[in-house]
Formats: C-alpha cells, structure tokens, sequence
C-alpha cells in the first residue's frame, strides 16, 4: 500500500480476492496442509505492498477474464457498492489477513487444531464477505475508528 499509488480499485477485483482467499485457507483446512496457508500469506504481503490494482488476485482475475473472452464475473451494479473500500480499510484488511496467516502459522507449530480453528473463522469470514460484500475487516477497522474518535 505504501509503495503504489493507490486507484479505487473495482469491485470485481476486491469480491475475487476475497474469494480466491477465502479458498486458500479453506484448501489449508480441508486437506490439512499449511503450504496452502503460506501462498495466502505471501499473496496478501505482496497485495500490502503493491495494493489491490497491481495484486497478484487481480493479475489473475485479468489473465482469466482475457483468456475466457469476457470477465469472469460481472458484480450486479446493486451490490457494488459492499466491495467498494477505501484506501485505510483496505491496509486493515490486508494487515489482518496478514496477522492471520502469521497466527495460522505460528499455532500450527504448536497444535494444528487451534490452527485449523484459527483457519475456519477467516475462510468462513472471507467466504462471506466475497459472496455477500460483507466485510468483517472492514467491520473491525470501523470499531476501530469509532474507539479512536471517543479517546480525543
């Protein structure tokens, strides 16, 4: 985020990062194999880095939408507006699915079971906000907010 020029991006790329997200850690979970959640860290450090425009989910989003002919999907314009984020929530969300990779990993050392349960929540919260637009990270920073405004 901090080394690309941010650019609203659309609303497509946002609900099929979340989806291909979401599917990562569900892939980690079902076939209890913590390779799957080390690519869903590194795909959501690179998109922190070069933010959702220039991430790897909206290369691929693009790379299947040329070679389909069409976009893989269209968002129906009445549900835009959910996936539509603004620069500082989409850095909370990043960090968080950053800090939930790392946490995944971390508690995998230690028992996969708190891993894995670590793993449904974020693959459920994910898989929800991809097909509904409702965004738990967004949800958190606007507590976040709200908590940081009442102190001043």
């Amino acid at each position: 985020m901090i080394f690309m020029k941010y650019k609203q991006p659309k609303a497509e790329y946002v609900q099929f990062q979340r989806l291909l997200a979401g599917l990562l850690i569900l892939s980690a979970i079902l076939t209890e194999n913590i390779i799957f959640t080390y690519i869903f860290l590194l795909l959501s450090t690179i998109s922190f880095i070069t933010t959702l425009n220039y991430s790897p989910s909206t290369l691929l989003f693009k790379l299947i939408s040329f070679l389909n002919g069409r976009p893989l999907f269209v968002t129906p314009p009445q549900y835009v507006h959910s996936y539509m984020v603004h620069r500082l929530a989409t850095i909370f969300e990043d960090l968080m699915r950053i800090a939930g990779g790392i946490a995944m990993i971390y508690f995998y050392s230690i028992s996969p079971t708190i891993s894995w349960m670590i793993g449904s929540f974020m693959a459920i919260a994910m898989l929800i906000s991809s097909f509904y637009g409702f965004c738990l990270s967004a949800l958190l920073y606007i507590g976040y907010t709200a908590i940081t405004k009442s102190k001043q």
